[in-house]
């Protein structure tokens, strides 16, 4: 067991891209199936804002080709925070998941009501169920199965609520185990700690909404389970995934 564990580890270390100027740069490039098959790398690389990108990393991502970048920020937090893209980038797709949701909840945090938990919970059920989010996530797979947008880079704000749930599903459609999912979503934690280490030093209390939780991600998949039956005919049927196809795009 702490074998597997090792190698898991190892297999996300190597994932991880070298930006100066972002948070959560991770390749899934390298994650093995249960097909025994491998994700290519450079393909899709899940992320933060892009704001930051000094030179040095836009040229990375040059190098590496990226030709789309998948935006799922709203108009709003578009407008305060900019993304920086490389030359190679040949299409910005802007999807504003839960721009409702967003405002609605970003409302409910600056009340008095502090159960920041149970709100995170509810935030990734709508991800999964309501309906402009699944509009939206089904444009996105719709770009991803588009084999000309690759490499593609996406991204929310923190790259973990939004993104976490989008990669979450990207794995699933890729036949990738539980395990090696959450271990992926886990993973923000380690990147953003210090992002929002002096917001979570000043009230401990807002961790809950700056990093990740296990039960976040397992809620989101078991309200999927209970609504569509289960996560593959939620991905065939509501989203309108071709599975054959993602995995022949993405796997080797």
């Amino acid at each position: 067991m702490l074998e597997q564990i090792d190698t898991m580890e190892l297999i996300h270390e190597s994932r991880i891209l070298p930006i100066e100027g972002g948070y959560n740069f991770r390749d899934l490039g390298g994650i093995v199936t249960k097909d025994e098959t491998i994700i290519k790398p450079n393909y899709l690389i899940r992320t933060d804002e892009l704001s930051r990108l000094n030179s040095n990393d836009l040229g990375l991502l040059a190098d590496l080709n990226v030709k789309s970048v998948v935006d799922f920020r709203t108009s709003e937090e578009r407008k305060t925070s900019v993304d920086k893209v490389p030359i190679t980038c040949e299409n910005e797709f802007h999807l504003d998941i839960m721009a409702a949701n967003m405002n609605a909840f970003m409302e409910k945090m600056q009340s008095d009501d502090k159960d920041y938990k149970k709100m995170m919970q509810q935030f990734y059920t709508d991800l999964v169920t309501e309906e402009n989010a699944v509009k939206e996530f089904q444009e996105f797979f719709s770009i991803l199965q588009n084999e000309e947008n690759c490499s593609v880079i996406y991204h929310c704000t923190a790259g973990k609520d939004r993104t976490g749930i989008a990669t979450a599903l990207i794995l699933e459609s890729l036949n990738v185990d539980w395990n090696t999912i959450e271990s992926d979503y886990l993973l923000s934690n380690k990147f953003l700690a210090k992002k929002y280490a002096a917001y979570i030093e000043q009230n401990p209390t807002l961790a809950e909404i700056f990093l990740v939780q296990a039960e976040y991600l397992q809620d989101a998949f078991e309200q999927i389970r209970k609504t569509y039956y289960s996560v593959e005919d939620y991905l065939s049927d509501k989203l309108k995934v071709d599975i054959d196809l993602m995995k022949k795009i993405y796997t080797t």
